[in-house]
This record gives structure tokens, C-alpha cells and sequence, in this order.
């Protein structure tokens, strides 16, 4: 089911957060809009841990013992994710975790409730609200280095 209903949307998302990133250089990842605002290594990272924490939640698998969410919660961007390769890596972990994790959820669990610290979702509706995140943040990077710079 997931294969064939819900992947096409999950990677045309992934796509465009993917041309977000295009030539990225080690550089721009201290790049922000404002003063007090997020760096594009720290949006990256975001995403990624999200990715996972969502597995937690909703898809039925554990953190990996070497996962630790930084940029979860009322944190603040200390600029600490400056490692490009580092960086890139760690998202496409996240991804290929994400995927696994989809693929291995059984068909009749996608529309079945579970209570999480962010609401109460399906896996499917999970699903929906976690491509809307990555657009949301892609958007954000996308704007930083078209506007943005180091602060």
C-alpha cells in the first residue's frame, strides 16, 4: 500500500527539498535570515530528527542508540551544525530509516490513531503533517540562501 499510494508523494516532497539544497557549500550552513533565527545546518538537522522522532512516534520503530534530538523542542540555535558532509549524511539516515519504517508499517495500521506528545494521528495523517514540515523548512532554506547570509 505504501508503495503504491503514498511514496510517489513522499519523494516528489523529498525532491523538492532536495533542490533546496543543490550546491549547498559548507559555508551557507551558518546562514540565517535574522539575528535569533534558525542556520541552515540547523534546519537540516531539524528535519532529520524530526524524520526519526516521527518513526518513534507514529511508525512503530525506536530511536537508534546513536540518535539524540537537538533541535527538538524550545532549543535555540547554537550554531553547531557546520559539518556539511556530517550534516548530509545524518539526513540521508534519516530518510532511509523513514523509509524503512514505512514500509515495514502493515496496511491496516495507516489509519489507525495513535497518541503522540504532538496529537493524536494516523500514520497516514502523520505522514501528511511530517512532507508538510520538510516543504515548510525546505522553504525556509530555500529563502536563506536567497536572501540570507551569515549573521
Amino acid at each position: 500500500m505504501f508503495e503504491q499510494m503514498l511514496l510517489p508523494a513522499l519523494q516528489m516532497a523529498r525532491s523538492r527539498y532536495q533542490d533546496a539544497l543543490a550546491n549547498l557549500t559548507e559555508g551557507e550552513l551558518v546562514w540565517k535570515l535574522a539575528d535569533g533565527s534558525h542556520s541552515v545546518g540547523f534546519l537540516i538537522r531539524h528535519i532529520a530528527e524530526v524524520e526519526y522522532r516521527f518513526c518513534l512516534m507514529f511508525f512503530g520503530r525506536p530511536l537508534p542508540n546513536t540518535v539524540t534530538l537537538d533541535t527538538i523542542g524550545p532549543v535555540k540555535d547554537e550554531g553547531q551544525f557546520t559539518d556539511l558532509s556530517a550534516l548530509l549524511a545524518f539526513r540521508e539516515q534519516s530518510y532511509a530509516y523513514l523509509l524503512e519504517s514505512l514500509r515495514q508499517l502493515p496496511s491496516e495500521a495507516w489509519d489507525h490513531p495513535v497518541e503522540a506528545p504532538i496529537g493524536t494521528l494516523s500514520p497516514r495523517q502523520a505522514l501528511g503533517r511530517l512532507i508538510y514540515h520538510t516543504g515548510y523548512h525546505a522553504g525556509q532554506i530555500g529563502l536563506i540562501r536567497k536572501y540570507g547570509g551569515k549573521r
